[in-house]
């Protein structure tokens, strides 16, 4: 039987700066935009490339390894999210709950689903007033 999904995806890039937590080094964080969002979650695609044996996101002008940090089950990441039109920017603490690897043509990419696992009152408001905003413009 399929996994059925709780929410409803809307489809829209949305800016998303991803930090590691719990990695004892300082990580830099990552950049993104997201595939899909709902109420409970989102989806990053990440661009990456293959150097000797590791998976690595270019970043401007530096690489960050992917592995192992992305790719561990349920590893939690701290999440900035700017929310268009303003660019107004909410926190939360996301689970990633399935990871995916791919690739096309002369580059491969890299997919995650995230749950929004902790977030302030304000900020889930914030977050549901703006999928609410944007589902019903897209009717």
């Amino acid at each position: 039987m399929a996994k059925r999904r709780n929410f409803n995806r809307l489809t829209i890039p949305v800016p998303v700066t991803i930090r590691f937590l719990g990695v004892i080094k300082h990580s830099q964080p990552i950049i993104a935009e997201t595939r899909n969002i709902s109420f409970g979650g989102l989806s990053i695609e990440l661009e990456i490339s293959l150097r000797d044996g590791s998976l690595l996101i270019q970043q401007g002008e530096e690489t960050i390894k992917l592995i192992p940090f992305l790719v561990l089950n349920e590893k939690l990441v701290g999440l900035d999210i700017k929310i268009p039109p303003k660019g107004e920017t909410i926190k939360a603490t996301g689970r990633i709950r399935w990871y995916d690897f791919g690739s096309r043509e002369k580059s491969y990419y890299f997919r995650a689903g995230i749950f929004l696992e902790e977030i302030e009152i304000e900020d889930r408001k914030k977050w549901k007033n703006f999928i609410r905003n944007v589902s019903s413009n897209k009717r």
